[in-house]
C-alpha cells in the first residue's frame, strides 16, 4: 500500500468518526427546540439517546462477528447506510415513538 494513501484512510476514519459521534451527540443541543416544536416532552426526546445507548452497546457484539467473517469495509459500509437512513427516518418524525 503507497504511504500516502495510507493518511487518506486515516483521515477518511477520522472523518466518519466525528460525523458519526456528532449525529448522536448533536441531540442534547436540539433537545429544547425540539421540545417546543413538537411538544414532546424533553424527558421523551432523551430516551432516544438512552435507546441509542443501549442498542450500540448490544449491537457491538452483532458487528463485531460480522466484522470477523467479512471484514472491515462491509461492515464500516452498512453501519454508514443505517446511520444515514436512521437520521431521515429521525427527521421525518410525527410521533415520539416514532423519533425513538
Amino acid at each position: 500500500m503507497n504511504h500516502s494513501y495510507r493518511w487518506v484512510i486515516v483521515a477518511a476514519g477520522a472523518l466518519m468518526t466525528c460525523v458519526a459521534l456528532g449525529a448522536m451527540f448533536s441531540l442534547a443541543i436540539f433537545l429544547e427546540p425540539m421540545s417546543l416544536d413538537t411538544n414532546w416532552s424533553r424527558t421523551g426526546i432523551s430516551s432516544a439517546m438512552t435507546l441509542n445507548f443501549l442498542v450500540m452497546g448490544l449491537g457491538g457484539f452483532a458487528w463485531g462477528t460480522i466484522y470477523d467473517r467479512v471484514g472491515a469495509r462491509p461492515v464500516v459500509l452498512a453501519g454508514a447506510v443505517l446511520l444515514g437512513l436512521s437520521l431521515v427516518v429521525a427527521s421525518r418524525a410525527n410521533s415520539l415513538i416514532v423519533f425513538q
